[in-house]
């Protein structure tokens, strides 16, 4: 049972189930709702999920290692609320206001990879504390309100436009998955990250930096979390404090969604990219049939579940 389990959906890790569920989910949507699969709505979703996707990359680097990061959202909602507040506040120009709110996503990342390689802090614990620290800080910037530039646009606005008729965003996206998967596949870097998810003694010894390791992924999730607020205030014209809400679950479940086990070890980014579809897919089409949005959150656990137990089958024989 196993074997034909893994010939059909792939060794535990393999890019292959991600794919299967999305096709299975694009065959049922455009049963269910033909005009799901326009183009018009297949690029709305795309663009729409291009922030998760950006963000789930991120937290599925943190989660190969074996680590975990709640803090996503906030870093979201306080990177977007930074760079609206530096360019209509202090009419700072849109490239300097987004190189700081980079590098602030950048310091986000490493104290809190600092806090749980040296501080032997859980990254529960301490990523619990980012998003609510950085919630509260997004709250902060004018006062709570949403900033939205006088002249209409931020003086990063083209971030939302389009090059050759292709949603600019789609693009970014497109980019962001592809660099990390090929550095996850085809660099010493990629192998050593999923050798400390895999089994962190043996990665230690053999010299493998462990902390140097965790504290760089939790750096490259700060770093796209604060990228994916920017690009999101972008798309909205106006930046909210609450913006992101839910994202780091979303993420997390994307990240299982696409393969990745809750252990680390092995995986895909292009899965994980997947599976953050796969969850704006499913927003998607509750919005066509006019459901609930409270419908979302059992579809995707109901998901979430067959995912779990498929996972669970087909590494039953590895042993971590």
């Amino acid at each position: 049972m196993q074997k034909i389990s893994q010939r059909i959906f792939g060794a535990s890790g393999s890019v292959k189930r991600p794919i299967l569920f999305i096709i299975l989910a694009l065959i049922i949507s455009g049963a269910i709702a033909p005009s799901f699969l326009t183009s018009r709505n297949l690029s709305a979703l795309l663009v729409s999920t291009s922030f998760l996707v950006v963000v789930t990359v991120g937290e599925a680097l943190v989660i190969m290692t074996g680590m975990i990061d709640l803090g996503v959202e906030s870093i979201l909602a306080s990177g977007g609320m930074l760079v609206a507040f530096l360019t209509v506040m202090h009419h700072i120009s849109g490239s300097v206001s987004i190189v700081l709110t980079l590098l602030v996503g950048l310091v986000v990342g490493l104290v809190v990879g600092l806090l749980v390689t040296k501080g032997r802090i859980p990254s529960f614990i301490v990523t619990l504390g980012t998003y609510w620290g950085l919630k509260g800080i997004a709250l902060l910037f004018n006062g709570g309100n949403y900033i939205s530039p006088n002249n209409g646009e931020f003086g990063f606005s083209g971030l939302a436009g389009h090059i050759l008729g292709i949603p600019t965003l789609v693009i970014i996206m497109i980019v962001i998955v592809t660099l990390a998967q090929i550095v996850l596949s085809y660099t010493p870097i990629g192998t050593w990250i999923k050798s400390v998810g895999s089994n962190e003694l043996s990665a230690k010894t053999v010299g493998l930096n462990v902390d140097a390791l965790k504290i760089a992924t939790f750096m490259i999730s700060g770093v796209l979390a604060a990228f994916a607020g920017v690009l999101i205030a972008a798309w909205q014209g106006s930046m909210y404090p609450t913006t992101g809400a839910g994202y780091s679950l979303q993420a997390i479940a994307a990240v299982i969604l696409g393969g990745i086990p809750f252990t680390g070890g092995r995986g895909t980014i292009v899965g994980a990219a997947i599976g953050a579809l796969i969850i704006g897919l499913i927003s998607d089409m509750i919005v066509l049939l006019g459901l609930p949005s409270l419908y979302e959150y059992i579809f995707v656990a109901i998901i979430l579940v067959i995912a779990g137990l498929q996972a669970r089958a087909a590494g039953s024989g590895i042993v971590k």
